[in-house]
């Protein structure tokens, strides 16, 4: 912040020097630094060095009656004040139409009004002095947050797989629209064997930053749980519930105070089935299959509350042609229906409707249309390819 104002005074060279004193020596006095200027182009040359905290100035200069008028376009938003050896209601009208902050007449007649008028304007300039400094640091602040907004975007982007893929004949489709520049909405789906493959659609509490650091830890633990698979020493990735309870546990143990909700899938491309975990997702997953569509069963905590946490697993067996399609809970908030029982059956109408991929979807429920989505959005498209 700056703490010394300076003041660059306007004089012309004919005028009165005892008079220019007291104005000095009252500038003094209030501890403002003074530089002063004769001409026109020391006053350019004073300008072009730096913008001064504040600006007296005998009008007119060089007979230009518009000379304060310049001056105030100059170093706004910082004080004018405007000195004249012409007193009169004009000349004060004038001034103080031009932009300046007051007019006093030279030779000083009223010396204690024209110090209150310094100190006035040196309050003035202290305050656009530091509003300049904390913007500066604002702006710097937003800057560098941007640049970690981008970073943390960059990194969640790589983490999500491609919008589009086919692993053991199941195709996968996804598209997740963020309500902030970083989404708590993540999708993951990847291959364990020749026969299985999991997917899940995880909703993390809140939004902004934090939620997105919890997918970083999401994508982490699952990563490991196959590892672990591929290694032989453990086989917990081969259980949808199980996976819950880890994740369950590793978040307590974070202390982010964070929880989500999420439903884990695992396809089994010989015995033909879903196996599912539910850690308190909602709206639940919609099965097309059979020329009928309906929402699966299920329900179970949310994951990252608590310890003892339970959650509902179950089976389904799966036809030739089928399916599945998730949201998370973002897509509730943007439909008109008046209530959830009105919205779960939009929802429903839509996948019964089928739809050549998520674009179509998007489309018929309205998705695209919405500028800036309350909550994220994250929507997610099984299927076997035939």
């Amino acid at each position: 912040m700056k703490q010394n104002l300076y003041c660059l005074l306007v004089v012309e060279d004919d005028l009165d020097a005892s008079a220019i004193a007291e104005v000095r020596e009252i500038f003094s006095a209030a501890d403002i630094r003074v530089c002063q200027a004769n001409t026109r182009e020391a006053v350019d040359a004073a300008l072009e060095e730096g913008k001064p905290d504040m600006l007296f100035s005998v009008t007119p200069f060089d007979g230009d009656e518009n000379w304060i008028e310049s001056l105030v376009e100059r170093v706004k938003p910082n004080p004018v004040v405007a000195l004249s050896r012409e007193s009169g209601y004009a000349q004060v009208i004038r001034a103080l139409r031009q932009g300046a902050s007051d007019f006093f007449t030279l030779p000083v007649r009223d010396r204690a009004e024209l110090a209150r008028s310094i100190r006035r304007q040196g309050r003035r300039a202290k305050v656009i002095a530091d509003s300049a400094y904390f913007r500066e640091e604002l702006e710097q602040s937003l800057a560098l947050l941007r640049e970690d907004q981008q970073a943390g975007r960059h990194v969640q982007q790589k983490m999500l797989p491609p919008t589009e893929m086919v692993i053991n004949d199941y195709r996968f489709e996804y598209r997740v629209k963020p309500s902030l520049f970083l989404s708590g909405d993540f999708i993951d789906f990847f291959r364990i064997s020749d026969s299985l493959a999991m997917f899940y659609l995880a909703d993390i509490s809140g939004h902004g930053a934090s939620s997105a650091f919890v997918t970083v830890l999401l994508k982490n633990m699952t990563n490991r749980l196959l590892r672990n698979y591929n290694r032989g020493s453990s086989f917990h990735i081969l259980s949808p519930t199980d996976v819950l309870s880890r994740i369950n546990k590793e978040l307590l143990d974070t202390g982010l105070g964070k929880h989500l909700t999420i439903f884990v899938g695992l396809l089994d491309r010989i015995e033909n089935t879903l196996q599912y975990g539910v850690g308190g997702h909602f709206p639940m997953p919609i099965l097309q299959q059979g020329g009928k569509a309906e929402f699966l069963p299920g329900s179970g905590m949310p994951v990252g509350l608590f310890d003892d946490a339970q959650f509902d697993g179950r089976i389904v067996e799966l036809e030739e042609q089928f399916t599945l399609t998730l949201f998370s809970d973002g897509i509730l908030e943007i439909l008109d229906q008046p209530d959830l029982k009105a919205k779960e059956k939009c929802l429903l109408d839509a996948a019964a409707r089928g739809y050549d991929d998520l674009r179509d979807l998007s489309r018929l429920l309205g998705i695209d249309e919405v500028e800036e989505a309350p909550d994220d959005i994250a929507a997610l498209s099984v299927s076997r390819v035939v």
